[in-house]
């Protein structure tokens, strides 16, 4: 998908649900805060729910959002990504 072309971690996931492996609690408190002010709603997931260093950014999709919706969503997690050294 689109996520991986970016060099993001989805796992396995083949649902509307994608989740994205940042590694750190705190890499993930601070994308999700990064990603809210771009107008990027996501929700982390953390230690206990996942195990040490595996936290994710949980993203989901709808049939309402458009195209536009989704390349500036992407746009948001590329620059995100790249400034908390989640991707390249």
């Amino acid at each position: 998908g689109e996520f991986s072309k970016l060099g993001f971690d989805t796992g396995d996931s083949e649902s509307p649900v994608i989740p994205l492996l940042v590694g750190e609690d705190m890499t993930a408190f601070s994308m999700t805060l990064k990603l809210q002010a771009e107008g990027v709603f996501a929700n982390p997931v953390i230690t206990p729910a996942v195990p040490p260093h595996r936290a994710m950014i949980r993203t989901s999709y709808m049939a309402t959002h458009t195209r536009e919706h989704l390349d500036r969503a992407l746009e948001a997690f590329a620059k995100v990504g790249r400034e908390l050294g989640v991707i390249q």
